[in-house]
């Protein structure tokens, strides 16, 4: 089974993926990796043996730890135990605008060793993702929603203190490589009629060649990751406006409604109408999906 690139989607009017471990599924997750920075915290179960890019943690219940851009990783651990973990994944975009020192970040936040070497740190940190947690399962009002990007700021500030490095220039992955150049292109310019064959074109590549790069580096064609994204704005112009399906169809590039309604029900297995009345009727509807 070959690593995984996961697109993420950011919960609604904040900055980061929060998810949380089902406590009815196994822990194992498979080898995956995505463009942003996660962070982890394992409230109680057992010892959870991590892997990224091939180095072998093992985290023990009250760790927190963060996993750098980029990084390949998988966790495997006791089927028998009752496991509570949750964590974020953080918007790239907002972090880079709100902190532009964070994208030569190297984080090196990692449970207990961490704790030893910055130990008032590690527990403000803690207590603020704990916070975090606590927001938003009661539900994300406006006021709460206030409180969890107090929180979240100041859990940002700590990793810069004391938990992160900066990369010198040869350290840091170029960020205008074929991929990386076409997916900020299409992650910006996505309500465009863009297709694959013009932006092979754009970046002076063939079509095919672009197709392989983007097959080897995300295990996607570069039309799908296109729809996927253009899906993800779809998702959040329902979830955050009372837009017309007709104007979230033109302001997400998928041209007609009809275009956005086959694409959409495949994704998510019912009409965008649907989907907006049953995020309103239940508030934490499709949270934790991709």
């Amino acid at each position: 089974m070959g690593v995984v690139y996961e697109q993420v989607q950011q919960m609604p009017r904040l900055p980061f993926k929060y998810y949380v471990h089902d406590p009815l599924t196994n822990i194992d997750v498979a080898p995956h990796w995505h463009p942003e920075i996660e962070l982890n915290f394992l409230v109680s179960g057992g010892d959870l043996t991590f892997v990224a890019n091939g180095h072998t943690t093992i985290y023990h219940p009250g760790d927190v730890w963060a996993i750098n851009r980029r990084v390949s990783h998988s966790a495997k651990g006791d089927p028998t135990k009752l496991w509570d973990e949750f964590g974020l994944i953080i918007d790239e975009k907002f972090l880079q605008t709100r902190m532009p020192a964070s994208a030569n970040w190297f984080l090196h936040l990692q449970g207990g060793q961490s704790a030893a070497l910055a130990p008032e740190a590690y527990v403000e940190f803690k207590k603020h993702f704990l916070a975090i947690r606590s927001e938003i399962t009661g539900g994300l009002s406006d006021n709460a929603r206030l409180m969890v990007l107090s929180h979240f700021y100041a859990m940002l500030v700590i990793l810069d203190e004391h938990f992160a490095t900066a990369m010198s220039a040869q350290d840091i992955t170029p960020n205008a490589n074929l991929v990386d150049a076409v997916m900020v292109k299409i992650n910006r310019d996505f309500a465009d009629a863009l297709t694959s064959a013009q932006l092979a074109k754009d970046f002076h590549v063939s079509q095919t060649t672009l197709n392989q790069q983007f097959n080897q580096a995300l295990q996607m064609p570069v039309n799908q990751y296109l729809r996927q994204v253009r899906l993800i704005n779809a998702r959040r112009m329902l979830l955050e406006s009372d837009a017309t399906i007709d104007y979230i169809a033109t302001q997400t590039g998928f041209g007609s409604v009809k275009s956005l309604m086959r694409n959409f029900k495949a994704w998510k297995q019912v009409t965008p109408t649907a989907y907006r009345q049953a995020a309103r009727d239940h508030p934490n509807f499709d949270t934790n999906c991709f």
